[in-house]
């Protein structure tokens, strides 16, 4: 039993001193603006992890902004106006031709 409270105990230590670094590191990393001048890659952006759901997130927001996606959208914004307002007149023509024929059958 106290082998494994020691265990646990290091390995708290152990992740609370890895944590502390990582923090530390982090800092480091954010406040240094200028690179290494004995690196190798002065001028190459830090590789980033991206999942996959951000992945299809970014290409599909980037694909929605291309001019023939968005004329397509606009074209067919249109075209279910022109189809309502073409809906409305007939119904209006009807209320008007029936308000007619009722007014002649009187």
């Amino acid at each position: 039993m106290r082998r494994l409270e020691l265990r646990a105990r290091e390995r708290r230590s152990l992740q609370t001193a890895e944590f502390i670094m990582g923090v530390e590191t982090a800092n480091c990393r954010q406040n240094c603006s200028k690179p290494h001048p004995l690196s190798d890659n002065l001028f190459k952006p830090r590789d980033r992890a991206i999942s996959c759901k951000e992945m299809q997130w970014r290409s599909r927001r980037i694909y929605n902004k291309l001019p023939e996606v968005t004329k397509k959208k606009e074209e067919e914004r249109k075209r279910l106006v022109l189809e309502t307002n073409r809906l409305r007149a007939e119904v209006f023509k009807k209320k008007v031709l029936d308000q007619v024929l009722q007014r002649h059958g009187d």
